[in-house]
């Protein structure tokens, strides 16, 4: 039986994010240019960095190109929070290409057939489960000077990043003492805590995780936020992105705080002696925030 004459467009919509693509990506996109006298694919690309939209639209565009040239167009399709909406606006930058005769869009079922609510017929594009080999990287990196300049260009093309850290006050004997640790390395001292996991339900929650992984098992109670502000770790000197920290205090009930994870000391302070220097730069806003609460909880 003859195979039936190529006709109309067919427009592939998808993220592809790979660096190549292997032989399942080729066979599905050959199973629909073998349909169509026409082929483009829409990538969908999203502005905000993440693992989910590790490779912008330039590069995933360039991996086409440099597999099928000319034989294929290549289109962004940006990511939009209402279903309906982008898929209004799909449409408006298909018909804007100037697709030949009968459109026929090609996705996965969830990733875009069951979320597409535009004019044009659509078709699931999926290949068999035990056909889909596993994304892996290689084992070794060759140090080649585009990988480098590509390290480069990923660090230096995203959002600057603003990391969550949480930072607690544990008070004693009426509000009179403050727990205070010492880290390896170090000469002064800083408030327990450390950047928030993204598995943490709330900043609280993080605070409390810290706490105890650092102080180890405490009784507490009295646990009140008291505000945020930047932290000039020295880590990100230079950098475009920063820290911002939660801070919490509370006051112990019972337990013997003992040194943990990272912190190599940990000792009890007379607030009434305690002065600026004795906290490492960093933590000396934190020292200005604390001097306002400890004064009314006395």
């Amino acid at each position: 039986m003859a195979m039936a004459t190529p006709a109309g467009t067919g427009i592939i919509i998808g993220r592809f994010q790979v660096y190549e693509l292997n032989p399942t990506h080729e066979a599905l996109i050959d199973s629909v240019r073998q349909k169509h006298q026409r082929l483009a694919v829409f990538l969908g690309s999203n502005p905000a960095p993440s693992d989910y939209n590790a490779l912008d639209f330039e590069f995933r565009s360039q991996m086409f190109q440099e597999q099928f040239g000319a034989d294929i167009s290549i289109w962004e399709m940006p990511d939009l929070q209402d279903d309906r909406i982008w898929s209004q606006e799909l449409d408006r930058r298909i018909i804007a290409i100037k697709p030949e005769g009968v459109v026929t869009l090609y996705g996965s079922a969830e990733g875009f057939v069951n979320r597409y609510s535009g004019r044009f017929e659509t078709a699931v594009l999926e290949a068999a489960p035990e056909s889909i080999a596993e994304l892996e990287l290689p084992e070794e990196m060759e140090s080649s000077r585009d990988f480098r300049a590509g390290i480069l260009y990923a660090m230096l093309n995203r959002y600057p990043t603003v990391y969550p850290t949480v930072d607690i006050a544990v008070f004693r004997k009426d509000y009179q003492e403050i727990l205070l640790a010492r880290k390896e390395n170090e000469t002064r001292f800083r408030l327990p805590g450390g950047f928030t996991d993204p598995d943490d339900e709330s900043y609280e929650v993080a605070a409390l995780r810290e706490l105890y992984e650092e102080c180890g098992d405490l009784e507490i109670d009295e646990f009140a936020y008291l505000g945020s502000c930047p932290v000039y770790d020295w880590r990100y000197r230079g950098s475009a992105d920063g820290i911002i920290t939660h801070l919490y205090a509370c006051r112990l009930v019972k337990g013997d705080p003992q040194p943990d994870d990272d912190i190599a000391e940990l000792r009890w302070f007379d607030i009434n002696k305690l002065h600026i220097g004795q906290f490492v730069p960093e933590h000396q806003p934190l020292f200005e925030m604390l001097q306002e609460f400890w004064q009314e909880e006395q």
